[in-house]
């Protein structure tokens, strides 16, 4: 190993602890992800049909990241139903542009390494 991939672990860990670990599950970072592609927001059919799992497993997740601050749910009335829709709060942008961040590291790691 170089001293460029020792840098790039260092790195890779200090960065980590910068991510809210409880937030970093592949389906918690999906429903970011999606979220933040979707600028108008999901309804839960939607992110369930994409992620393809249980109401009850889609319920919880979505519900921890409305109580950590990173997904907002909101109401609308459309045929005289209400749906809910959800979108990513600034909060969750930034938590998302973490983990990003982080992930671009291990693949520039990753990279550095394959090429030797």
């Amino acid at each position: 190993m170089n001293s460029s991939q020792d840098e790039l672990f260092k790195e890779i860990f200090e960065k980590k602890n910068q991510i809210n670990s409880d937030t970093f599950t592949i389906t918690r970072f999906l429903l970011l992800a999606l979220n933040s592609y979707f600028i108008d927001g999901l309804q839960f059919r939607e992110l369930k049909s994409a992620l393809k799992i249980s109401d009850g497993n889609l319920a919880s997740n979505i519900n921890y990241l409305i109580r950590m601050g990173y997904i907002n749910k909101n109401d609308m009335e459309f045929d005289n139903k209400k749906l809910h829709y959800y979108t990513i709060t600034d909060k969750g942008k930034q938590e998302l542009t973490k983990i990003l961040d982080w992930t671009d590291l291990i693949k520039k790691l990753l990279e550095e390494i394959n090429d030797e």
